[in-house]
């Protein structure tokens, strides 16, 4: 029943963030709409120049250099536009849209807005662009719900939409739009209702396929039964929500064809800026009929600005580049789109909400029971399982991402990509949840059991695989790590029974501490001394590595301590640290009612020895070869000697380490060492006398350095005692 109720609330929780039955959440909408630029992207532009039924006549800086004075101050007189209407009416367009706001009559003479207005009313073709005033509709929503008590705004009578135009014959389009969130222009409005008109009004690209299908100029596209499409004459658009469709667009900027507006305008009967300059006439309306008689024949022609200061544009979700900017288009391609989809059919469908509430509860289901399976299954690495199970939820993520891609490129189809995802997350980490509920009665008593006496690191490792709790182990290569404080019976003997157990305490604790912070499990204290190893139970990269880094800083900051023990009369502390890196036994170790995570075998016997050795070397860190091959690219080390410990006939090289090769304190250690090195070579090579003067140096350089000591001493035995033609150089040592 947990597991059910777990289920439910999370297909609750989705179905409330992603259905709009009570509030849109904000930022999900605005990724999916980013999600609908990128199908965009990947479909790429269309090139539909060769046959779109819509050309553009742009009014550009060209064609405001043509218009000679008086007229070229805007807005330019209205018998200019006329000129050019009765230019396109004889090249058979069918249909005309002027996306120019006319608000005032023309300045120079009045004459000419009765003559724009007769042409207009002569041909019935002609669609000129209008706006509501948003802030007055404010105002009038606010009145006339009782949010306001006085009107406040005067209702217009003459119902204008601020173009003197629109008594022409009513064939007014409102070029006003919605925007997305991100002030992305991706739908478009099929009609608006303004409060101060009695009736709907289309917009300007739905009014202009009004003229092109042949319907009275009020027409709107008004919803269907069902509420799926909008109708429009034999048009059937699908809806995006309540009063949109959504734009299927064919590029970015200059998709449709377009032509200077002074191309159109220059005829015999008109003389343009540049003739008057030239003294020459030339016809550049004829020019570009004789190219291509029919280029306006049948098709739409949208009449507006593409001139930046005159502030036209729409950000779309298709670019052409890369650039900020390079998704923008002049208003009147962005009309252009919504005409030629509908002549087309070319739309965008939307989902549906029941297709989209089914599929979010199957993909639901599929990946809360597949996950809950999955974790449930019992392996040797339970790790793999997260990772094969959150692979697998990252690939439905990617099906889903490549599936809505598919599927808009092939059949415009839109489908919810976020939404899903989000079905998918939510069930995954609720999944995870429950077996979290599950698990925790199991979990508390293992926690219970062995967090006293074991590391955290192997409680988690117990918690998250139980079968774990056997006798045996495993063969591993670890790095394991002894310390011990020099001399320390004898210092004991110096402190009362509480100052000494305060002292082990701080001690311990500060080293433990550094243990556990570079991923080391600590496995026992013996007296002052500490074991630790690196790479169980939790497998370790550079387990080396971070095993030679502990001991560095268990020595600097045993030199921190030493100053704060020195002022309390705790004497001089030094402590050695062996470290040996090889194949080990580790695991479970002790009898069935009693046992304890640690690891046994011939490397950890070495690891020992070598902390032991340090005392003949007068040295702090020794390092085998084993781990010296693996880390002396990253530390400064010095090669100490070839011994042969007690019970082990195969030699090994052992190195001091000294510290990291950035560290400054320990390449000035290393440089006073340079005549032990070349000592150490004139040694290996019987060259005695020689290395006991290389020895000398070092040894009154660098503090008394007791390693060269040694092989002084040794060197001036050998020199009394030669050694056998086939010496090796190995120490043999007596003690552990």
């Amino acid at each position: 029943m947990i597991k059910l109720a777990t289920f439910l609330t999370s297909f609750i929780l989705v179905i409330f963030l992603t259905q709009e039955f009570f509030f849109t959440f904000g930022p999900l909408k605005s990724l999916e709409l980013k999600l609908i630029d990128e199908r965009f992207s990947q479909r790429g532009e269309r090139n539909i120049k060769d046959t779109a039924d819509v050309v553009i006549l742009a009014i550009n800086q060209e064609t405001y250099d043509q218009i000679p004075h008086p007229y070229k101050t805007w807005p330019w007189p209205r018998f200019i536009f006329q000129k050019v209407i009765e230019n396109l009416q004889e090249a058979g367009v069918r249909a005309i849209g002027i996306d120019i706001i006319m608000s005032s009559p023309d300045r120079m003479d009045k004459t000419y807005d009765s003559l724009l207005m007769d042409c207009m009313r002569k041909y019935g073709n002609i669609v000129v662009a209008g706006k509501i005033d948003l802030a007055q509709e404010a105002q009038l929503e606010a009145f006339e719900s009782g949010r306001t008590s006085t009107l406040g705004v005067r209702r217009q009578l003459d119902y204008d939409f601020e173009n003197i135009f629109f008594h022409a014959d009513s064939s007014i389009g409102i070029v006003q739009t919605p925007g997305d969130y991100d002030e992305v222009y991706r739908r478009y409005q099929t009609y608006v209702n303004p409060s101060t008109y009695p009736g709907l009004v289309p917009s300007f690209g739905f009014a202009l396929i009004n003229k092109f299908l042949g319907l009275p100029p009020d027409s709107v596209a008004k919803k269907d039964k069902s509420g799926d499409h909008f109708i429009l004459g034999f048009k059937k658009i699908p809806v995006y929500d309540k009063t949109t469709m959504l734009i299927n667009f064919y590029g970015a900027d200059r998709t449709f064809p377009r032509i200077e507006f002074s191309q159109v305008l220059d005829d015999n009967e008109f003389t343009t800026e540049t003739e008057i300059l030239a003294e020459e006439e030339w016809n550049e309306w004829d020019i570009l009929l004789s190219s291509d008689p029919e280029i306006f024949e049948d098709k739409i022609v949208i009449i507006g600005s593409s001139m930046p200061e005159d502030k036209d544009f729409f950000n779309i979700p298709i670019s052409r580049g890369t650039r900020e900017g390079d998704n923008i288009i002049a208003g009147v391609e962005f009309h252009a789109n919504v005409i030629q989809n509908i002549i087309w059919d070319d739309y965008l469908y939307k989902q549906s909400q029941f297709q989209e509430i089914i599929i979010l509860l199957i993909i639901s289901f599929l990946v809360f029971y597949g996950s809950s399976y999955i974790k449930q299954k019992k392996v040797k690495h339970h790790f793999v399982l997260e990772v094969l199970n959150l692979v697998l939820v990252l690939l439905l993520i990617y099906l889903v991402y490549i599936y809505g891609i598919y599927v808009f490129t092939s059949h415009n189809l839109v489908v919810s990509m976020i939404n899903p995802i989000l079905a998918i997350l939510l069930s995954y980490f609720s999944v995870t949840a429950y077996n979290f509920i599950t698990e925790r009665t199991q979990n508390k008593m293992i926690r219970g059991m062995f967090s006293t006496y074991v590391s955290s690191d192997l409680v988690n490792i117990l918690l998250k695989e139980p079968d774990k709790l056997k006798l045996g182990g495993e063969k591993r290569t670890l790095s394991i790590l002894f310390s011990d404080i020099a001399g320390f019976t004898s210092f004991s003997e110096k402190l009362q029974p509480e100052e000494l157990v305060e002292f082990i305490n701080e001690y311990l604790t500060e080293m433990t501490d550094i243990v556990l912070a570079n991923s080391g499990t600590l496995d026992k204290y013996i007296g002052d001394a500490i074991m630790a190893f690196w790479g169980a139970p939790i497998s370790i990269e550079k387990h080396e590595y971070l095993a030679c880094k502990t001991a560095i800083e268990m020595q600097k900051r045993l030199k921190h301590l030493r100053e704060k023990w020195k002022m309390e009369s705790a004497g001089e502390i030094n402590v050695r640290i062996g470290i040996n890196s090889g194949a080990v036994v580790v695991g479970n170790i002790g009898g069935r009612s009693r046992f304890d995570y640690t690891v046994m075998g011939d490397q950890v016997n070495l690891a020992s020895r070598l902390e032991g050795a340090n005392k003949q070397y007068g040295t702090g860190i020794m390092i085998s070869d084993s781990t010296y091959e693996i880390v002396k690219k990253d530390f400064l080390v010095r090669e100490l000697d070839t011994i042969r410990v007690k019970g082990k006939l195969k030699p090994t090289t052992v190195y001091e380490l000294i510290g990291f090769k950035d560290d400054e304190d320990a390449v000035k250690k290393f440089d006073l060492l340079k005549g032990y090195i070349d000592g150490l070579k004139a040694y290996k090579l019987k060259d005695f006398d020689k290395a006991i003067k290389f020895f000398n140096e070092t040894y009154n350089s660098s503090d008394r350095d007791k390693a060269s000591l040694v092989y002084i001493e040794r060197s001036k035995y050998y020199m009394e005692n030669p050694p056998d033609t086939d010496w090796d150089g190995v120490f043999v040592m007596q003690t552990k």
